[in-house]
């Protein structure tokens, strides 16, 4: 993988070279930048304007003292609308919403109304990653990252245009992308969902959508999955559509009707369930998973006839954007996928544990003291968004806390109880028939007042194996799964989400710090973790990761001193020189740390 991981490091230095985002002089942005300087309108007249406009007593006609902007900006916009009648006309359509409708109609002559980047310009950012490139060199960072390539190098195309996510579920690897529904505002999963799979998440949450409706169930909470088989490149743009810069993506591009694997989705966008052909592929399909099941049909009727199901799922010409708009957590989707390979495969819960690595995009929003005092109005805003974007991940990281709390508890309960259960069977066991029948009467009883009916059967008799049995499955299949989170922080972040050009902000030498920081951080993290645990906790996977993170780092020994680990993690010297970044470039490399 050495090559690819090159090539990619590669292309994405590659990106401001690319032009995603057109800022030159001719561009839209360089266009609107020429044409906004032309205007003709000081800041106090519209100042002036602006305030008349948003005053909640504004008369129909606007005072003397206005008249002069209004007619500025009249002048203004008609020699850009197309002359005085086309911004009347604009008035008399839209009078509510003038100024909204005159900002689209100026934007579209630079095709900057949709989005920053107009339609069909956003595959340059496709391009990046399924066109050949060679894999990154070191001449590549100290000169230009677009350098011509010697002649014979190799090249490696990162992903096929046509690859879809079930190549990836085939090779083993199951690819899970978010994306947030733009008339919906709800969360749909991007993954390869066959029609089994799906069958098993209509049976198991469904009901939470038919039962309390869409607006019962908090926006980012639920993650909807659809049958299919996404293209990975189209989902993966979808999945990273940050809104305002991307038009949002329509659903017929993720799910290309050429591929068979997508005909029931399709016929589910147009249709719904009352489509004969959709209930002739999935009820046989339902029959197949739940063979001992009365409610089938009562369940295909409720889902057909539910309003609030076809509302909450997608509909042909549905548009999305990015997922993290909405839920900037993608941990839960790793659990609830997890979770449903636990029901698939038939085991406990409490016999799988999942390993999440978290990789936070920045530290926490902390300031000097000095800074806290006597902030300005900006200075507020700013630093309450970062403390916002902040409390989002710290709280997603305590709830796989807590939530694991509950998990260990409610297991302890359960064993205690199902020991309390085994002992008191065998008690029972050596009791006098009669005896035992009239015990086994009185709970009973007892269990039919409960609003727990799981174990009742249709007699006493028998019901203390029950309860075992009942009580074991719950350990199995109800608990929630364990989860081990390890967090990995950045020591700093130079490099903003959106930056795509130097104007925009992009820096060659902050984007390198970012690849480098991401390395040396994660290999710390993995380090840091595996080496505390006992060897007879590690399986195969933990210990092949820590022998690569020992042969990276140095086979120096772990140290148990704090203030020894502290100098170490600082100063500590890579040992893969193979890599593009290690002699000039990465501060646990051939340089250091000052």
């Amino acid at each position: 993988m050495d090559a690819y991981v090159k090539a990619y490091h590669h292309a994405w230095l590659l990106m401001p070279d690319k032009r995603v985002i057109d800022d030159s002089e001719t561009g839209p942005i360089g266009r609107l930048e020429k044409d906004l300087l032309r205007f003709n309108i000081t800041l106090p007249q519209l100042t002036g304007l602006l305030w008349w406009w948003t005053d909640p007593d504004r008369k129909a006609l606007p005072p003397p003292s206005i008249i002069p902007s209004v007619l500025r900006v009249l002048k203004e916009l008609s020699e850009r609308l197309g002359g005085l009648g086309e911004v009347l006309q604009i008035f008399k359509h839209h009078k509510n919403q003038f100024l909204r409708e005159s900002l689209r109609t100026y934007l579209a002559l630079f095709s900057l109304d949709r989005s920053l980047i107009p339609e069909g310009e956003d595959n340059k950012l496709s391009d990046i990653f399924t066109n050949p490139i060679s894999p990154l060199r070191s001449d590549h960072l100290d000169g230009a990252v677009s350098a011509p390539d010697p002649a014979g190098t190799p090249m490696f195309g990162l992903i096929n245009p046509e690859r879809t996510l079930r190549n990836y579920t085939e090779a083993g690897v199951d690819v899970r992308l978010t994306r947030a529904n733009y008339r919906t505002g709800r969360l749909e999963v991007s993954a390869y969902i066959p029609v089994k799979a799906f069958v098993r998440f209509l049976e198991k949450q469904a009901w939470r959508i038919d039962a309390h409706g869409p607006e019962k169930i908090p926006l980012g909470s639920f993650r909807l999955q659809v049958p299919g088989n996404p293209v990975a490149i189209n989902a993966a743009l979808c999945s990273g559509r940050f809104p305002g810069v991307f038009r949002p993506y329509p659903i017929e591009k993720i799910y290309p009707a050429k591929d068979p694997e997508n005909s029931l989705l399709h016929k589910i966008l147009a249709g719904w369930l009352q489509d004969p052909n959709v209930e002739d592929e999935i009820k046989p399909v339902y029959q197949e998973l739940f063979p001992g099941s009365t409610n089938g049909n009562n369940r295909w009727n409720h889902w057909q006839e539910s309003e609030s199901m076809r509302s909450f799922f997608p509909m042909s010409g549905d548009t999305y954007l990015d997922g993290g708009a909405i839920d900037n957590t993608p941990s839960n989707s790793a659990v609830d996928y997890i979770r449903n390979w636990v029901d698939e495969n038939e085991c406990s819960k409490r016999d799988v544990s999942l390993d999440l690595y978290v990789v936070f995009l920045g530290k926490e929003p902390k300031v000097a003291p000095d800074q806290a005092k006597d902030p300005a109005i900006f200075d507020v805003v700013t630093r309450t968004l970062s403390i916002q974007g902040a409390a989002k991940e710290s709280s997603d990281a305590n709830n796989v806390e807590t939530i694991n709390t509950f998990g260990r508890r409610a297991e302890s309960l359960g064993r205690a109880l199902d020991l309390v259960l085994e002992s008191y069977g065998e008690t029972l066991a050596s009791l006098p028939e009669d005896q035992r029948r009239q015990i086994e009467a009185k709970l009973h009883e007892r269990a039919q007042a409960s609003s727990q009916r799981g174990y009742l059967g249709r007699s006493p008799q028998g019901i203390v194996d029950r309860m075992g049995h009942w009580t074991r499955d719950a350990i199995a299949r109800d608990l929630p799964i364990q989860v081990d989170e390890v967090k990995i922080y950045p020591e700093e972040m130079p490099l903003d989400t959106l930056q795509f050009t130097e104007r925009f902000g992009y820096r060659k030498e902050n984007a390198i710090a970012m690849l480098t920081m991401g390395c040396y951080n994660t290999l710390w993290a993995l380090r840091t973790r595996l080496e505390v645990q006992k060897q007879e906790d590690l399986d195969d996977q933990d210990r092949k990761s820590l022998d690569l993170a020992r042969s990276w780092m140095g086979t120096e020994e772990w140290p148990t001193d704090g203030d020894v680990l502290e100098q170490y993690r600082k100063n500590w010297h890579c040992q893969r020189t193979a890599c593009s970044f290690h002699a000039r470039h990465c501060p646990h490399g051939a340089i250091q740390k000052t």
